[in-house]
């Protein structure tokens, strides 16, 4: 009997303890991290979690609030990485746009080039027929005998008084440069 009672006894005695241990598992472990988990501070609560499981492994309270803090961490990491997605899609979108942009300009500056040059070889290619002609006019002026007044219309007697004309200013600004306007000087007496 006395076997009996101590069996008894211890048994009593480990049970009493196994409670002890469970209200020392709450009160330290579960309790505070569930706290440090609602205030938002996961990364205690973790540690705390983690420490109490290193202790007691069998731990269904522990267990579950660890289920949760993974939970949560796995969402974070996943926001973390559409964040980093978006993040990377913008600054893409923005480098396609920057070099479209940039392709513009370098069309618009080559377009731009190219009109410039085709202007220029317009403004020569008139400049030269312009003078193809005025030398074509004076030889065929110098080929032909001077027509008679009566061979002459009205429109070829004008533009030949028009071309005497121009020539004779010409001459004219050849003799007499211009030196510039005369100063007026006050009198000084």
């Amino acid at each position: 009997m006395k076997t009996t009672l101590t069996i008894l006894l211890t048994a009593l005695a480990v049970a009493v303890s196994a409670q002890e241990a469970e209200v020392d598992i709450d009160s330290t472990y579960f309790h505070p991290a569930a706290s440090m988990y609602v205030q938002g501070n996961s990364a205690g609560a973790s540690n705390l979690v983690y420490t109490g499981l290193s202790i007691f492994p069998d731990n269904g309270k522990l267990l579950r609030l660890k289920e949760l803090l993974d939970q949560e961490q796995e969402q974070e990491n996943q926001e973390q990485n559409q964040d980093q997605q978006n993040e990377d899609q913008q600054n893409e979108d923005q480098q396609n746009q920057d070099q479209q942009n940039q392709d513009q300009n370098q069309d618009q500056n080559q377009d731009q080039q190219n009109q410039d040059q085709q202007n220029q070889d317009d403004q020569q290619n008139e400049d030269q027929n312009q003078q193809d002609q005025q030398n074509q006019q004076s030889q065929d002026q110098a080929q032909q005998p001077p027509p008679t007044a009566e061979q002459m219309s009205q429109d070829e007697a004008e533009r030949l008084l028009d071309a005497m004309k121009q020539d004779e200013e010409n001459k004219r600004l050849q003799l007499h440069p211009v030196m510039g306007a005369p100063v007026r000087v006050d009198k000084d007496w």
